[in-house]
């Protein structure tokens, strides 16, 4: 008997030990409470530092965390209050970083800032004055979202068009190419030196007529006396194709002539290097040398070649 009632009370210490054991925690609000406060108190604080030095970006981070989480706290208004302050001072950097117009105007979209505002302006009149690009100014120009500076942008838009051209014009100079002078006035139809330009292209012509293959052209005859100053030219084209005729001397010219047509040209009295060609690319050019004083009369006729 005394061992079975040993064994009862082992069994029944051994049920109370574990009833003991398995009891949960209380559940303590306060203390909850208390933890979750100063998780906000640490997220204010550390917002707070990263705003002071100017880490707008983690403090926009921690703020829109501490506002999602803890809504509830009173320090969600100065928190929401020092997000929109920290998101404005984000883009006033992004504004002052900008390397082009375009990146401004996305960053102030639907902007109602103030000091967004005046930033962004301040940063576009910067752009504008050290602008080298003139479809930027372009697009800034056709835009309708900051208007004020248009007038400032319009003036600079003439002054790196000015100083295109006048690249486009020293580098045609150093060419020595008819092609670039060419390309210059198809850029620039109404340059003022326009004529003085296309006299350049003839002669220039010629010498790359020159440089080339060429046939001998034939000589003109003479048809009356002798004229030292005034010598005119009649010109039969006797090909079925447009012929071009380029006299660079005394003068500078170029004469075209249809097919079997007859043209006069009239030239100051000189030697002159003349070239041809007609509008064929299977037929070679013919370039010569002429003293021309007097009334002439000439036929050309350029044979096309057989490969």
């Amino acid at each position: 008997m005394r061992l079975i009632f040993i064994s009862i009370a082992v069994i029944l210490c051994s049920l109370t030990s574990c009833k003991r054991d398995n009891k949960l925690p209380e559940y303590n609000i306060e203390e909850f409470q208390k933890k979750e406060y100063d998780s906000v108190k640490k997220l204010l604080s550390l917002s707070r530092t990263f705003y002071e030095k100017e880490d707008y970006e983690n403090a926009i981070l921690n703020l829109e965390d501490l506002i999602s989480r803890y809504a509830t706290y009173d320090e969600t208004l100065e928190a929401q209050k020092l997000l929109e302050t920290s998101k404005i001072r984000l883009i006033i950097i992004k504004i002052n970083e900008a390397t082009n117009i375009k990146t401004i105007l996305i960053l102030i979209e639907n902007n109602i800032n103030p000091e967004i505002s005046i930033a962004a302006s301040i940063k576009i009149e910067e752009l504008i004055k050290n602008a080298e690009d003139i479809n930027e100014l372009e697009d800034y120009v056709n835009q309708n979202k900051v208007k004020e500076h248009n007038t400032l942008a319009n003036n600079k838009i003439s002054e790196l068009k000015e100083k295109e051209k006048q690249e486009a014009y020293a580098s045609a100079i150093e060419s020595e190419s008819s092609n670039q002078w060419k390309k210059f006035l198809e850029d620039y139809p109404d340059h003022p030196k326009k004529n003085d330009i296309e006299k350049i292209i003839i002669a220039l012509e010629v010498t790359e007529i020159f440089d080339g293959e060429y046939g001998e052209i034939p000589a003109s005859e003479l048809l009356g006396s002798r004229n030292n100053s005034q010598s005119v030219m009649d010109i039969k084209n006797d090909t079925k194709y447009t012929l071009t005729l380029r006299y660079s001397g005394p003068d500078i010219k170029k004469i075209s002539i249809p097919p079997n047509q007859t043209k006069t040209i009239h030239l100051k009295s000189g030697v002159y290097k003349v070239a041809a060609s007609v509008s064929a690319s299977n037929v070679r050019n013919f370039a010569g040398t002429e003293s021309l004083y007097g009334e002439y009369s000439s036929s050309y006729y350029i044979s096309t070649l057989t490969y």
